[in-house]
């Protein structure tokens, strides 16, 4: 169901209701002042009825049928019937009611099989002569009940006609309504696949489809951005697996057709052996990127233990660099809080980002001596590593998150341009934020920020 035709239906319901609603507050209001009218005028001929005590002749006088069927009774204090007027004898009080209506007035009703309405009565009482008598009272509402009859038909054929012509203003409002959505569906079904230069034209409104418009023109934007950069990953990638085993095919064909010893022979393996260690370097690499990408933050929740995780990164380096200095530093905020914060998330990814981030400050700065800080503030704990090494040029800063890009100064250190990456990546999946502060030739500082519970 479109959204014209669920808005179309919204708005008759909501319309017709309201319509039904005042409809029967119209005749239910209606109903209350015939009976109303009703009452009062059986009152009226009841208490005329005192007459027949008082001026025979003047209560005959006006002993006419003024209702249709009206009929009128006169009970005395033994509950006899001591007169009864002309009309049908449809209608035979109860002692109850007679004695109910000694104490008060009381209005009735009652169905009878010539009418389709209930007839209506008044029973009261009345003293003369230290004799209390009651008079009952009953007719039929003729020309009300025929006036409802009539207000409830054309209240229906109101609301039947009325609801035909709020449907089809609805139809038409739906449609002029969702006009400006139709032309962006009609140029978004003339797009390609593969044209991410696609952009959607549209007036410029404050309207919602002007929002949506311009929200999906940024999309777009950020897709090219993401395609562009995913051709150039690709195309990296390819290069960088394809030249070491292009390297080791020479090699191993070199050896092939011209190593006469064990010992030429040998020299040529060892040498394919360390281009192919490079090609499944970066392989790992790439998968271990791709597995990142797929993970559930939310499945990220055991505690962390941040002074153990990078004493792990810090003892791995001095394995892997023996010479390497990497000075930690715990702050005193860092120290005196730590009992009363906690991280969540996964030591392991979290060791993996910081190894990468360490690296990096490792061969980019000559292996000179490399600072790990932590500290802390309000939700936030903090990881700065520091080096003083060459720095990243100001044009590249904005690109040093794109997987497989190296800026130029890197010369021939190696690398592949996947180790930021995939470090902020790990980061952004603890939902916390990677910072990167650069001087050329002067050093750089990375800024791990995570958040931080309160316990």
């Amino acid at each position: 169901m479109s959204i014209k035709e669920k808005v179309t239906i919204a708005f008759g319901l909501l319309v017709a209701t309201i319509l039904v609603l005042f409809s029967l507050f119209i005749f239910e209001a209606y109903e209350s002042y015939r009976r109303s009218m009703m009452r009062t005028r059986l009152q009226r001929r009841a208490l005329s009825a005192q007459t027949y005590f008082l001026n025979r002749s003047e209560f005959h006088r006006f002993s006419f049928l003024i209702l249709p069927e009206q009929k009128e009774m006169i009970f005395d204090v033994e509950n006899n019937l001591i007169y009864s007027s002309t009309g049908p004898h449809d209608y035979v009080p109860t002692k109850d009611l007679l004695r109910e209506a000694r104490r008060k007035e009381m209005y009735f009703t009652y169905k009878t099989p010539e009418w389709p309405s209930p007839k209506e009565g008044v029973a009261l009482s009345f003293n003369y002569q230290n004799r209390n008598y009651v008079v009952v009272v009953t007719a039929y509402d003729l020309n009300g009940h025929q006036t409802s009859t009539n207000l409830f038909a054309i209240l229906l054929g109101g609301n039947i006609l009325s609801l035909a012509v709020i449907i089809l203003a609805g139809f038409l409002f739906a449609r002029r309504a969702m006009q400006p959505f139709d032309r962006l569906i009609s140029q978004i079904n003339t797009a390609t696949v593969n044209d991410f230069s696609f952009r959607l034209s549209y007036k410029a409104e404050p309207d919602e489809a002007s929002y949506l418009a311009g929200s999906f023109n940024q999309l777009l934007s950020r897709l090219q951005k993401l395609a562009v950069s995913h051709e150039h990953f690709i195309g990296y990638a390819s290069h960088e697996i394809r030249t070491p085993l292009t390297v080791v095919k020479g090699m191993l064909e070199t050896g092939l057709a011209y190593d006469q010893t064990p010992e030429a022979t040998r020299e040529s393996m060892e040498k394919a052996l360390h281009r192919l260690e490079d090609a499944i370097e970066l392989a790992n690499s790439l998968l271990h990127l791709t597995e990142v990408e797929g993970l559930n933050p939310n499945r990220l929740m055991e505690d962390v233990n941040l002074v153990d995780t990078i004493l792990d990164t810090v003892g791995y380096f001095q394995e892997k660099y023996p010479h390497q200095q990497i000075d930690l530093q715990l702050t005193e905020v860092f120290i005196e809080n730590s009992p009363r914060i906690k991280v969540v998330g996964n030591n392991s990814l979290l060791r993996t980002a910081l190894i990468n981030i360490i690296d990096n400050a490792c061969k980019y700065s000559d292996f000179k001596p490399v600072q790990a800080v932590i500290t802390c503030q309000p939700f936030w704990v903090i990881i700065d590593i520091i080096d003083q090494g060459i720095g990243i040029p100001n044009a590249r800063l904005s690109e040093v998150f794109l997987p497989m890009m190296r800026a130029e100064n890197v010369g021939t250190i190696k690398g592949f341009g996947l180790g930021l990456t995939l470090a902020e990546k790990i980061v952004t999946i603890h939902r916390g934020v990677l910072n990167i502060q650069s001087i050329p030739t002067e050093g750089t500082t990375v800024s791990v920020r995570l958040p931080a519970i309160s316990i």
